[in-house]
């Protein structure tokens, strides 16, 4: 049995849906669009991520190079590589057709064509590639040599690694709350691959903005909440912040700390971060709030204590001990939820 019968190729109606699969391609690899690019400039295809993310951004049927860069990124085989761009060259076809067809109205005759008219050019001799089959041919055998190269992403000896040109390259300067789209999505991606779990939606919310910040006091990086270029460069060198302590540990040094009200002081935490170590939350004055039991930038100031510190879970319930200690419960903390 042959590839395409073993696993046949998704079909799509239109550009919208060819590229939607193409998104799933790349859902599926694993990949972000930095690691794409560097890969397909390993195989010498010229995919820089901008491109990668303006291509999947759209439902316009992507450039033929492009999309042949990307499945070749991804490790797709040579006999898929060849049905996705007959599939693709049908739905150009198809659009080309529809483009030249001309409208006649009801009852009108179409002229015929007179003895005047131009002969059809002549079919090309059997055996002869075209110049789009042998760009085919071309582009099946770039696909194979990337899958002798491997996934390691190396690059060739003197080869120019495009990727890096700019860490921001296609996106705005700056990302940040409000924005959407692949390139917030690249974010996000990073962040997880980082250690700080966040939804992976595209959408630049307060999830993503709380884990920024995180991922930015952790690194020693100005506490913004927005994304520049020297953050995806900190993000893209493989920068992980230390592991978080699992909801079970937090809860059995919860108990340990707080034994008068155990079960009162994992109620209090869990409302107020998710027992989430690394929860960052602005208010609306603009304030931010740090850690299992959310203290303050102007409380850390008094205590003399940095950010970082204020994300380790030890630090923040012990920290948390010493109010309740002076206050005699846990009103210093208003979380309704929690009462």
């Amino acid at each position: 049995m042959d590839d395409a019968a073993r696993d046949p190729l998704p079909q799509a109606a239109t550009a919208g849906e060819y590229v939607a699969l193409l998104r799933d391609v790349r859902r599926c690899s694993g990949l972000t669009y930095r690691e794409i690019s560097r890969r397909a400039s390993a195989a010498g295809h010229w995919l820089p991520p901008s491109t990668l993310a303006t291509m999947l951004g759209r439902t316009t049927l992507p450039r033929e190079r492009t999309v042949l860069a990307l499945l070749a990124a991804c490790g797709t085989s040579a006999a898929e590589v060849q049905r996705w761009v007959e599939l693709r060259r049908d739905l150009e076809a198809r659009a080309s057709e529809r483009a030249r067809q001309p409208s006649h109205p009801a009852g009108t005759a179409v002229e015929k064509p007179t003895l005047d008219d131009p002969a059809p050019p002549a079919p090309p001799r059997p055996g002869v590639l075209g110049p789009s089959r042998r760009w085919l041919r071309l582009a099946v055998l770039a696909v194979l040599g990337v899958l002798t190269v491997g996934a390691s992403g190396a690059l060739r000896p003197g080869e120019t690694d495009t990727a890096d040109a700019s860490p921001t390259d296609g996106c705005p300067a700056v990302l940040q709350q409000g924005m959407h789209g692949p390139c917030v999505l690249d974010l996000q991606e990073r962040l997880v691959a980082g250690g700080l779990d966040v939804p992976v939606d595209g959408w630049f919310g307060s999830d993503t903005t709380g884990r920024v910040m995180a991922f930015q006091a952790l690194d020693g990086l100005p506490v913004s909440g927005t994304v520049d270029g020297r953050v995806l460069d900190r993000l893209s060198d493989g920068t992980r912040v230390p592991a978080a302590w699992p909801e079970e540990r937090i809860g059995t040094y919860l108990r340990g700390v707080f034994p008068e009200d155990p079960a009162g002081a994992v109620q209090v935490a869990r409302c107020l971060s998710g027992l989430d170590p690394y929860r960052v939350e602005v208010v609306a004055d603009g304030a931010r709030r740090w850690g299992l039991f959310q203290f303050s930038d102007m409380e850390l100031s008094r205590l003399g204590v940095d950010r970082p510190t204020a994300l380790d879970p030890g630090w923040n319930i012990r920290a948390a001990r010493d109010v309740w200690s002076r206050t005699g419960g846990f009103d210093h903390w208003q979380c309704a939820s929690a009462r």
